[in-house]
């Protein structure tokens, strides 16, 4: 049963992607069918099986023996991009598409959990989740190609945890994270409108006409840590807390440039626009949580959640090029921190079946004169629903369906940001919202 839980967790991991919309900023939730059903209200304090310890390692003393867990979210949002106007600095008209059909593929976020009871009151856990993670693809011609084409960042977090009950209604765990991370962006260059503008024409380019592309990613293996605690206030009522560190991670790769025959040209004679390594800082952030949970008779359950990211760790990503003749990358972020509240039920129908409910607010961490095509996020609503089925001898499958509501998200890209100069003026608004489908498998070992 081991070897099948790690072949499957290998084969759904070298394909994993993550979208722009399964939460706010860079974040994903989704680790647990079981949570999802409820929306994640109560996570922190519901430890309804041992996925939860992803939220509140303490969690896993509510679990006996040695347990595993394997699950998959697929994640399906539907977009569609509306033009308002593009222009370059010298106010030329930029021509292109609307991006494609979708822009924000279809993905899927694994997840895989081991628990072990070594004592009466030690208990012991790893997990394997997607915390983080970014898929937007446009059209390489599009309007918004200066921009953004290609914005790509995938995570896999490795939590291993031990729990200890410290009297009969007090528990506390903590964990030591281990976070993959990789990044890939790439653009347009508008070699044309960089020659009027600043090299008086010398190389005979049109602006729009003469474009370039650029390639850049990198990788890199950071290090953070969480805990948590667990109160039993009442035989009906517990409640939760819990705390994920800053992930700290510099993203080593290398930019690759199609130029063209006016950005050769341009790059032959200034020595930039060259293939070199790179690396780009950037902070996954922390996070706050609390829970309740509060049963309310043997059938029914309620529950709620509040958690706080300290999104304003990403005031910018700047890509730093080894060759010294290679100008800074900046996307300017000056993202704000955020809150998601959720309320959720639980209704124990028999032994074998259980049904799940919730709803949430997901506040954006993106300020609407920061937004750019690469993340189009908004504030979000979640509306979910759940069910457990007991297939005997301690295992269950859980599935959880969710439907993200989100406002028009608008763009509104200007040159009077210095780092939109070569990209030019971009303006629009984004239709989307999203299914999450998931699926999670669990057993006695």
């Amino acid at each position: 049963m081991l070897r099948f839980f790690v072949g499957s967790l290998i084969g759904l991991a070298l394909g994993l992607h993550a979208t722009a919309v399964g939460a706010s900023g860079l974040a994903l939730r989704e680790w647990s069918a079981a949570a999802q059903g409820s929306a994640y209200a109560g996570a922190t304090a519901g430890a309804d099986d041992i996925t939860f310890m992803a939220f509140n390692p303490a969690g896993l003393t509510r679990h006996k023996g040695s347990q595993a867990a394997l699950g998959a979210a697929y994640i399906a949002p539907h977009s569609e991009f509306s033009i308002d106007g593009a222009t370059t600095v010298l106010t030329g008209t930029i021509g292109g598409g609307d991006g494609g059909e979708d822009g924000l593929p279809n993905t899927i976020a694994p997840s895989a959990y081991l628990s072990h009871q070594f004592s009466p009151r030690l208990f012991g856990g790893v997990s394997l989740t997607v915390p983080f993670g970014v898929l937007t693809e446009y059209d390489r011609d599009w309007v918004g190609r200066y921009h953004a084409i290609d914005s790509e960042i995938k995570t896999l977090d490795l939590n291993p945890v031990l729990a200890y009950k410290v009297t009969p209604n007090l528990s506390i765990g903590g964990g030591l994270r281990i976070m993959y991370a990789e990044g890939r962006m790439t653009n347009a260059v508008d070699f044309g409108t960089i020659d009027v503008a600043s090299l008086a024409g010398a190389f005979g380019g049109t602006p729009t006409m003469d474009d370039g592309y650029a390639d850049v990613k990198g990788d890199d293996i950071g290090f953070g840590f969480n805990f948590g605690m667990l109160y039993q206030v009442t035989p009906s009522t517990r409640v939760g807390a819990a705390y994920r560190s800053m992930v700290a991670t510099d993203l080593e790769g290398d930019v690759r440039f199609n130029n063209g025959a006016v950005g050769d040209a341009i790059s032959g004679t200034f020595g930039n626009f060259v293939n070199t390594g790179i690396v780009t800082e950037v902070n996954f952030p922390e996070s706050v949580s609390f829970g309740i949970h509060h049963d309310v008779n043997p059938q029914w359950s309620v529950m709620a959640e509040a958690a706080w990211t300290r999104w304003s760790r990403l005031q910018e990503i700047r890509v730093k090029f080894d060759n010294p003749l290679q100008p800074d990358e900046v996307i300017n972020g000056e993202w704000e921190d955020s809150w998601f509240l959720a309320l959720g039920a639980t209704y124990r129908h028999s032994d074998k079946l259980t049904a799940r409910f919730g709803v949430a607010f997901d506040q954006t961490p993106v300020p609407h004169d920061r937004r750019t095509p690469r993340v189009p996020d908004q504030d979000r609503t979640w509306l979910s629903v759940g069910m457990q089925y007991a297939l005997g001898n301690g295992s269950s499958l859980d599935f959880g369906y969710t439907h993200l509501f989100l406002p028009d998200t608008s763009i509104d890209l200007t040159v009077a940001d210095p780092a939109n100069t070569v990209r030019g003026n971009l303006s629009g608004s984004f239709s989307v919202d999203a299914d999450v489908f998931i699926i999670q498998f669990k057993t006695n070992l």
